[in-house]
């Protein structure tokens, strides 16, 4: 079965207005970005005591939902589930686009963006004793990987979509978990500290990427004016459900492997400390009760409405979770700080979210929108517009099916001719 594929026009003026916005939000935060380099990440929230702030928050998140959505592209082009065709093409273009964005944000937080280019020498230069070296290679291959991906999917060649899918998925399940080590290995974090991270973070990805998959894809195509299979959604629906309970899982045990060290207290203080109203309320709140509601609610589960609200809750559920990893799980002191520190030793850190901080990640995210729609008017990565049906009255000729080459503001206005 071959599905043809189009791209947008870009002339409507709602296409125009969007791109219009997100260039200069994108804008404002290339402006951050330039005083923080001239001034140094003094102009952020990180300190001696949380080192990390919203670029790593940031790229471990994007990275997260590339992976997902890379990995989702395979139901079609390695399993051949066919109803899922249609919006396969989109989601490894997705995949592309967020991973890019997470090593923007890796470079913006070197503080030296300007050698990124040597996490690209392979096995040069490179320690392979550290997990950030083995992930710079795992990142770099990764991205490569999902150009070559796309590029033999639009070459229309079967046989080689599959066995490239295969390699970029198998590479996509490393990069994912590569990530989770990075947190799992320190040992000197008791917060971190995990066997379970790596599967932990696959999990997170691919229940984050299937969660953005179904908004962005509803999002396009209800706004391009195409028609969105109700069937599709609800399979996919169905597959965030799988991935939420796993995920929520995997949060348990890791909790509970924490509880039961002696070595207990970080973990106490990550779910009963100042920070824990972000745990319950927002990563197992918004990440997993309410959309497990949704999507477990026979009512709710059939219509694309509830079933896109519980994605929505997911994506900023997860985001929350990467937050409070990164954030509060730095905030707990260690039991030794060598050479100088801020405040008492033995205090729990604090991070305070500068305005500096909050333009550059608007900035970063918006960037990402307005490459993924650019993408859509310039790559055919959407399924053609269903022809409007039109009525034949009586002595009058049929009328010509509209254009597949629709536009971001039409709507449904070819399906309302009717």
């Amino acid at each position: 079965m071959t599905t043809e594929f189009v791209a947008l026009e870009g002339k409507t003026r709602g296409y125009r207005f969007l791109t219009a916005v997100l260039a200069v939000i994108a804008v404002a935060g290339f402006v951050s970005f330039i005083i923080s380099y001239l001034q140094g990440h003094q102009l952020f929230g990180s300190n001696n005591v949380i080192p990390w702030g919203m670029p790593i928050v940031l790229t471990i998140y994007l990275i997260g939902l590339s992976a997902g959505s890379l990995i989702l592209s395979s139901l079609t082009y390695v399993f051949g589930r066919e109803k899922y065709r249609p919006i396969a093409r989109m989601a490894v273009f997705l995949a592309i686009v967020l991973i890019f964005g997470a090593m923007l944000s890796i470079a913006i937080d070197l503080g030296r963006p300007e050698k990124f280019w040597r996490l690209f020498m392979f096995f040069y230069m490179n320690n392979m004793k550290s997990m950030f070296a083995i992930n710079g290679i795992l990142y770099g291959g990764y991205f490569i990987i999902s150009l070559i991906y796309l590029g033999i999917i639009f070459s229309g060649s079967q046989r080689a979509s599959r066995i490239t899918g295969i390699i970029a998925v198998g590479w996509a399940v490393l990069v994912h978990m590569g990530t989770g080590a990075i947190f799992g290995f320190i040992a000197a974090r008791e917060a971190w500290f995990s066997p379970v991270k790596p599967l932990e973070f696959l999990a997170a990805a691919l229940t984050s990427g299937v969660a953005l998959l179904i908004v962005a894809v509803t999002l396009t195509l209800v706004l391009s004016g195409r028609e969105l299979k109700k069937d599709v959604v609800a399979s996919l629906g169905r597959l965030l459900t799988y991935f939420i309970v796993i995920l929520l899982i995997l949060i348990i045990v890791d909790k509970l492997t924490h509880l039961y060290s002696p070595h207990r207290e970080a973990t106490l203080y990550m779910l009963t400390g100042q920070y824990s109203w972000m745990f319950w309320g927002l990563q197992i709140g918004l990440g997993v009760i309410i959309p497990l509601a949704i999507l477990l609610t026979p009512k709710f589960n059939k219509k694309i409405g509830w079933v896109v609200a519980a994605a929505v809750s997911v994506v900023i559920g997860v985001f929350f979770e990467r937050y409070y990893l990164v954030i509060p799980g730095a905030a707990y002191p260690q039991h030794y700080y060598p050479g100088k520190i801020e405040g008492v030793w033995g205090a729990t850190g604090s991070f305070a979210l500068t305005p500096a901080e909050m333009v550059l990640s608007v900035g970063i995210i918006a960037f990402l929108v307005f490459i993924f729609i650019m993408g859509l008017k310039y790559l055919e990565l959407l399924p053609p517009r269903e022809p409007a049906k039109e009525a034949v009255k009586e002595g009058e000729e049929e009328a010509e099916p509209a254009d597949n080459t629709t536009d971001i503001g039409e709507g449904q206005q070819g399906n309302d001719e009717k």
